[in-house]
């Protein structure tokens, strides 16, 4: 009977996959279980071929020298840290990186056809309506949080927004919630480039629309960055004629806004239009409330590194440190591979930063030389690079469900470049 259950459980692995992918944004308690199940049944059913891909190899190596770094670090600390550093934190910091490199592996059974991660894409839009809505609805009709279900398995926060902050929707930070949305962009658009239904094609542009109305609403400057980035990424030389006067015309207003030697009546006509919270992220007004500036953690952040470059100083210890020296809290490094280095050493963040130019650069080559309808596979590897970039100035990439959609476009990715080797 348990035998016949089992086989019965395994043939619903796709279900189960599918519908974790729709509640990971707002259900992620539900959405983890119901990935974690499908990713299980995948494990099983391609249990032979673990080790047998070099992308595997390489994150079994990470994998063994953060384990190293740990061990090193509970034995070796640094003296004048060990007061304040808690030792076991260093083990549950792991939990951010290496059940995403099972998941990596595990994940390519859902995406290894154009059609798998087509649907992916697609399912992952869909998912974001609820991102939408509760944006829209934190901003302009104040629905203030937090919203909590099943006990608190499930919670929308809906911060308040004050005369500082933007949009930020269930997620916890406008930030948060602006590197999901620039996700989502590119596959959003490589689904409206493909539709030939009408339906389809103007459901998806009002849904485009929505997300880029709630990453401008976000304040978020990485948000806008990678927003900015997404066009000619995914479209190439082709996009440079409209894209480039379209970035001066921008690039303009800005300037003319912000800077006391347009003062004048040009100025001030641009000052009534454009809304004061995003002046306020270009202008040195915006910057008064921070007590330390990108560049100061930055350098904290080497020198740290410096201290202990082979096995680090263990996973959440700069928001210690730093406050030791400086008597300001920043919860992390700004930067998502000096993080790494700090938590597990420089040893592991090299080949860490060597895995992905590695499977980008194959991607790249796979996706870029073939015509624009394989625009979906160009989504990937614009989401993907797109993110990474974001991640060299913050580090959004401890939220949970921004690091599982991440680490399912890598999957997504390595398919891509083994179906074009079979072609």
């Amino acid at each position: 009977m348990l035998v016949k259950y089992f086989f019965k459980l395994i043939k619903k692995d796709e279900i189960f996959f599918k519908v974790g992918l729709f509640l990971l944004p707002s259900a992620f308690s539900f959405s983890s279980i119901f990935i974690l199940l499908s990713l299980l049944i995948q494990t099983y059913k391609r249990k032979k071929l673990l080790f047998q891909d070099y992308y595997n190899q390489i994150l079994f190596w990470i994998t063994s020298l953060m384990i190293l770094s740990c061990l090193a670090q509970n034995l070796l600390i640094d003296e004048k840290y060990e007061f304040i550093i808690e030792k076991h934190v260093t083990w549950i910091g792991l939990f951010n990186w290496i059940p995403f490199f099972w998941i990596f592996w595990a994940a390519q059974g859902f995406l290894k056809t154009k059609k798998d991660r087509n649907d992916f894409s697609l399912i992952l839009i869909l998912g974001t309506i609820p991102v939408i809505i509760s944006g829209i609805g934190q901003y302009f009709l104040n629905w203030i949080g937090p919203f909590k279900l099943f006990n608190g398995l499930i919670i929308w926060y809906q911060r308040p927004i004050n005369e500082i902050s933007g949009l930020t929707g269930l997620f916890n930070h406008a930030n948060y919630a602006g590197a999901w949305l620039t996700i989502i962009v590119p596959l959003c658009i490589a689904q409206i480039y493909n539709s030939k239904n009408k339906f389809k094609f103007s459901f998806l542009l009002i849904l485009l629309l929505g997300i880029g109305t709630c990453i401008f609403l976000t304040n978020s400057r990485n948000a806008w960055g990678s927003s900015v980035l997404t066009i000619p990424l995914l479209f190439g030389l082709t996009s440079l004629g409209w894209f480039l006067p379209l970035i001066f015309f921008i690039s303009s207003l800005v300037l003319v806004s912000t800077n006391s030697i347009f003062q004048g009546g040009v100025q001030d006509h641009l000052l009534n239009i454009l809304p004061n919270k995003v002046l306020l992220e270009f202008t040195s007004e915006g910057f008064n409330h921070l007590n330390a500036t990108r560049m100061e953690i930055l350098s904290s952040a080497i020198k740290i590194i410096i201290n202990n470059p082979f096995f680090g100083t263990g996973s959440g210890s700069f928001p210690v440190i730093f406050e030791s020296q400086t008597g300001f809290w920043k919860g992390h490094s700004h930067n998502i591979f000096t993080e790494l280095a700090i938590s597990y050493g420089l040893p592991s963040t090299i080949l860490f930063i060597g895995f992905l130019i590695f499977l980008l650069s194959n991607a790249f080559k796979k996706i870029y030389n073939y015509p624009l309808k394989n625009i979906n596979d160009k989504a990937y590897w614009t989401a993907s690079l797109i993110f990474l970039i974001s991640q060299l100035v913050d580090v959004q990439y401890f939220d949970g469900r921004i690091s599982v959609v991440f680490w399912l476009l890598l999957s997504g990715l390595k398919t891509i470049i083994d179906e074009k080797k079979l072609i």
